[in-house]
């Protein structure tokens, strides 16, 4: 049964119609007042539409009616769209012509308006017609004595109340629920929290909650734990007086009279007050925090541990009132589930078990999705069924999921809990076959193609609405994260089928080897499930789909190969052809060289993506599509340009060109897109961005992350004044910034900040810019004055997180060449001395804010590091200092209290490393290339009970000094280690006697003194270890490694130094300068 929603349909239509009124599409003769009749009759009838949507679910006339009317409201917004459409279509010239000359523009300027008398009758006309059918609509819904404006709750009663929970559960029948009753019994017998704590269980309907809850609350631990237990049943009506009643009637066991709030408190703290108390708040819909927070209040009287369990569909309901993290409840395993449904399946009076049974009886299993409540269902129905082919049946279809039985009633009521916006949104998730996994980006691009999103705020993208849209489901248990990709959602099984009922006709999936093989003239999106399968028949069904809106095509499985080029163009003909009122279409990894130039068919399309084809170019009548909003062409490896016309997509708000690895450069015409948000080229080659661009005020985001062929950016970057992220990260042969960047107020990142020796875009257009995230600053030794470097202001962006620092040392070494090539050794000499000097001072003052979390400098010449770096970065996580060649101590960093990752990386002049194991937090510590370095020992560990407390992963790397790594007697060290690697440490010969966590040890077996020195029982809980260089025909492994532990080897390894011969030069040429 498909619930029509056509309140947020009509309400989006009004606005358009209200807006064409105004314009000079309205104001001509017969059809301004044809369009005010229309929106006059359409306002009368929305104000009924909360009362007819309420009622629909026991009015079936009702729902045909509604249907009717959305059906009506979707042709009013198609004949809108088509006029809009024809006239942006004679506004232009031909495509193919490339630009116009003034003649022409006036011309077609002329030509797009509708004045001839004919023109102006038939769209008064066409609007006229659909007028008379709603006018026929308006006059039915008197005989359904609609109220206006009705204020939803009886609705909420027709939506069904779920029926009253208890607190009694039959453990016996409660399966796979061990952890997670371990897991919330702990917390609950926990009296550290002090004040009232409240945990909330969370996950989709029919998963469990109400039953874990259950479980824990009839534990005995928890019996005795706590004095008082008691059990509400909250539901839709989260009324703090109703609740305190049920509380008060549970405690006492009698009903309750009073009627005040002032009365009820009094009696509530009569009985719990300095009490410790459980309550249980079963299916909680409610996300006032006013509600929550009135009648949390009452029950602060209690004794000290106090808990308050809640079950919730909706992680924002948990937000709300927790007080700690929710726990997730996750779908059960088939296993568990098969013990589940085998209960009920084969208990006393039902079915003999046999062997083909339980067989048929596993693959049902699998239908349910892990859902407790589908398993009981399954197994109940059954039941009753003796017979194999009973039992086949019930496997080979889907009826068993009817209103009759209970799982899409419960899931239902998260449905009807939706506002209509989202309603909407949820339904159309059902072209998505069972099982696929989508992109956010994706799926809001869609739901902004189709008009699902609205936003009133017009300086807050519709992206972020819809993206809003997408936390609200994944908030209500409606959709769910990927578990393979972050940014992905899927929708499990049977919220797909939910989806399917709500929708009915409106969304279908066209699979012609599955059971959908056919369309219905209705249906306004769908999915195309393509598979070697198709035929020709597969032509048929889609010439039905006159009045689709999205077309999404998709391959039955990634691996599918189509060969049959002939039937995949004339797929796409159809579509050109006979879907022309499509919004969306979805055409990733279509099997396309050419796109056909009838795509200018497509006039109402906004959304269009045609990733990872393998299109060479596109077609100049891509230019007629003056509605299209998102242009998706990323992976399009063979194509390297786009056409001159693409500058005619006025609407265009997203164009994504990543990862078109030949694509090398933008049309001048890019210029025109004066509505364009979003330009991804990341992962492209363009060498240069047209300085058009620069013309685009609204532009709100380049990414260029990895275009490694890009020398400069426009000249007049400047002028992009919306200009919010400047993704630069990655690109090697960026030679500068421009100048004046820092006038960008509304920038906020900006990865890569090159500095020019010849640009006079220096440190200080940082001053200006309220940057957050990542920053990495390159070429610092282009910095003349150290003065300029403090203009950066650094220590005031509070938005940092990551910062960079990064010097080139090829300008010195140049200059340490200078000083044996040239007459003047003297001046040169001092030139390299004062700019190894300046590139301290300019470190100095670059001092980040204390916010920061993660900090690296790679290639610094300077010999000391700033105080900065040991005292002012207390939120400091991840440190990697690399290639600072002429350091001799490093920072003492002992401070940095939360530092977890330390790289130090290729710092040949250190000769001891400061006391690392009283880092508290440290859980990671690569050290690579310090040769200087001979000895680990008390310095290393420092003072204190315990060395290393938290250090889970330590690797030492051509450390060709180091000598010995002693042991402090008396101290504790390295109690967490777990992964150990020494390699190509050829004079270490002794070690601790003991590491006994470490379960990984990687060695390189060129060192036989080491080897041979490993004491026994030296490495008590070792799993894996890992020999390289190792040849066992010359010695053997040495017992205490091999006794009990398998091996890998790895001969011949040559290991170089990771220092070149040019970096050893400079080593030994600087050494001797102050």
């Amino acid at each position: 049964m498909a619930d029509v929603v056509a309140s947020d349909v009509l309400n989006s239509l009004l606005d358009r119609l209200r807006d064409r009124i105004t314009n000079e599409f309205g104001q001509l003769m017969d059809v301004g007042a044809e369009l005010k009749k229309l929106a006059g009759t359409l306002s009368v009838i929305r104000d009924v539409l909360e009362d007819a949507e309420g009622r629909q679910v026991q009015e079936r006339a009702l729902r045909g009616w509604l249907r009717r009317l959305k059906d009506v409201a979707y042709d009013i917004d198609d004949l809108l769209d088509e006029d809009l459409a024809k006239n942006r279509k004679r506004s232009l010239t031909d495509p193919e012509s490339g630009t116009s000359s003034w003649m022409n523009r006036t011309v077609s300027k002329v030509l797009s308006l509708p004045s001839s008398i004919i023109t102006q009758l038939k769209i008064a006309r066409e609007i006229r017609e659909i007028r008379e059918r709603l006018d026929e609509l308006a006059e039915e819904r008197s005989k359904f004595h609609l109220r206006e404006r009705f204020v939803l709750t009886c609705c909420r009663q027709e939506y069904g109340v779920r029926e009253e929970t208890s607190s009694f559960v039959l453990e016996s029948e409660v399966f796979g629920r061990e952890e997670d009753k371990k897991e919330i019994i702990e917390y609950l017998v926990d009296t550290s929290g002090g004040d009232l704590g409240v945990i909330a269980i969370v996950g989709m309907g029919g998963v469990g909650k109400t039953t874990l809850a259950q479980l824990v609350y009839n534990d005995q631990q928890i019996s005795n734990h706590f004095e008082k237990k008691i059990w509400v049943c909250v539901s839709n009506d989260f009324d703090p007086k109703r609740l305190v009643r049920s509380i008060i009637e549970h405690i006492t066991g009698n009903a309750c009279d009073l009627t005040s709030m002032a009365s009820m408190g009094s009696k509530l703290r009569q009985e719990l007050e300095k009490k410790r108390f459980l309550l249980v708040l079963d299916d909680v819909w409610s996300e006032s925090y006013e509600k929550w927070d009135k009648f949390r209040t009452l029950l602060t009287i209690g004794a000290t541990g106090s808990k308050i369990i809640v079950t919730t569909r909706s992680s924002g309901v948990a937000s709300i009132l927790t007080t700690v993290e929710p726990h997730f409840l996750k779908t059960l395993s088939d296993d568990d589930c098969w013990l589940l449904f085998e209960r009920r399946a084969f208990g006393i009076g039902a079915c003999e078990k046999t062997p083909n049974l339980v067989t048929i009886g596993k693959e049902v299993v699998r239908k349910c999705g892990g859902v407790p409540l589908a398993a009981k269902v399954l197994g109940s129905l059954m039941r009753s069924k003796r017979t194999e082919s009973e039992w086949l049946a019930v496997r080979d279809n889907d009826s068993w999921k009817s209103e009759e039985n209970d799982i899409l009633p419960a899931l239902r009521l998260s449905y009807k809990h939706l506002p209509s916006h989202l309603k909407r949104c949820f339904a159309y998730c059902s072209i998505f076959p069972k099982d696929t996994i989508v992109e956010d980006a994706t799926l809001v691009e869609l739901w902004i193609a189709e008009g699902f999103i609205q936003s009133s705020n017009k300086s807050v993208k519709l992206e972020e609405v819809g993206f809003q849209y997408l936390r609200e489901l994944l908030a209500r248990s409606l959709s769910e994260r990927s578990t393979i990709w972050s940014n992905n959602i899927k929708i499990h099984d049977l919220v797909h089928d939910l989806a399917q009922s709500t929708s009915g006709e409106e969304c279908s999936s066209i699979d012609i080897t599955g059971n959908r093989r056919d369309i219905h003239p209705m249906t306004r999106y769908s999915s195309f499930i393509y598979t070697k399968e198709a035929t020709p028949s597969t032509l048929e069904i889609l010439n039905k789909a006159k009045k689709l809106r999205t077309f999404y095509f998709l391959r039955s499985h990634p691996d599918v190969q189509i060969e049959e080029e002939d039937m995949m163009l004339k797929i796409l003909q159809i579509v050109f052809s006979s879907m022309k009122l499509l919004r969306a279409l979805h055409l990733s990894r279509y099997p396309i060289k050419v796109l056909p130039i009838s795509i200018s068919n497509l006039r109402h399309l906004r959304y269009l993506n045609l990733s990872y084809t393998d299109l060479e170019t596109l077609p100049q009548s891509i230019g007629f599509l003056q509605n299209l909003h998102f242009l998706n062409l990323q992976g399009c490896r063979f194509l390297k340009e786009l056409p001159h016309s693409v500058g005619n997509l006025s609407d265009l708000l997203t164009l994504n060109l990543e990862s078109c690895v030949r694509f090398v450069s933008l049309p001048t015409s890019i210029g025109h897109l004066k509505s364009l948000q979003t330009l991804n080229l990341g992962y492209t080659e363009i060498e240069k961005l047209p300085e058009s661009l620069c013309c685009l005020s609204g532009l709100r985001s380049i990414n260029l992350q990895g275009c490694s062929s890009l020398l400069e950016l426009p000249e007049n970057t400047k002028d992009m004044t919306s200009l919010t992220n400047l993704h630069t990260g990655n690109c090697y042969k960026l030679t500068g910034m421009p100048s004046g960047i820092g006038r960008l107020s509304r920038l906020r990142e900006l990865p890569l900040f090159v500095l020019s020796e010849k640009s006079e875009c220096g440190l200080r257009e940082l001053n200006g810019l309220n940057l957050e995230g990542e920053l990495r600053i390159s070429k610092l030794e282009n910095v003349k004055r150290f003065q300029q470097a403090r203009e950066a202001n650094l220590i005031e962006k509070d938005g940092l997180k990551s910062l960079t620092l990064s010097w080139d040392l090829d300008t010195y070494k140049k200059q340490m060449k200078a000083c044996v090539h040239t007459d003047q050794q003297g001046k040169s000499r001092q030139d390299v001395i004062k700019a190894l000097a300046q590139a301290e001072k300019v470190l100095e003052v670059l001092q980040p804010h204390e916010n920061l979390i993660q900090l690296e400098i790679f290639h610094y010449p300077g010999k000391i590091f700033p105080k900065w770096l040991e005292l002012s970065l207390p939120n400091l996580v991840h440190l990697q200092l690399n290639s600072c060649f002429r350091c001799k101590i490093l920072p003492e960093i002992s401070q940095l209290r939360n530092l977890k990752f330390l790289h130090l990386c290729m710092l040949p002049a250190v000769e001891r490393l400061p006391s690392l194991g009283q880092l508290p937090s440290l859980i990671y510590l690569y050290i690579r290339s310090l040769s200087a370095v001979k000895s680990l020992g008390l310095e290393f560990y420092g003072t204190g009970d315990c060395a290393f407390p938290e250090l889970g992963c330590l690797e030492l790397e051509y450390m060709t000094g180091l000598e010995e790594w002693c042991e402090v007697s008396g101290q504790q060290s390295f109690p967490r280690l777990y992964w150990l690697s020494l390699e190509d440490c050829p004079k270490l010969k002794v070690l601790p006697s003991s590491f006994p966590s470490v379960q990984v040890l990687h060695l390189c077996a060129n060192n036989e003194l080491l080897l041979s020195s490993i004491p026994t029982g030296a490495f008590p809980n070792l799993k894996n270890v890992y020999l390289e260089n190792f040849d066992e025909t010359q010695s053997p492994v040495p017992r205490v490694l091999a006794e009990r532990l398998t091996f890998q080897e790895c001969r011949g390894i040559d290991w170089s130094n990771p220092m070149d011969a040019d970096d050893l030069n400079f080593i030994r040429s600087v050494a001797g300068l102050p």
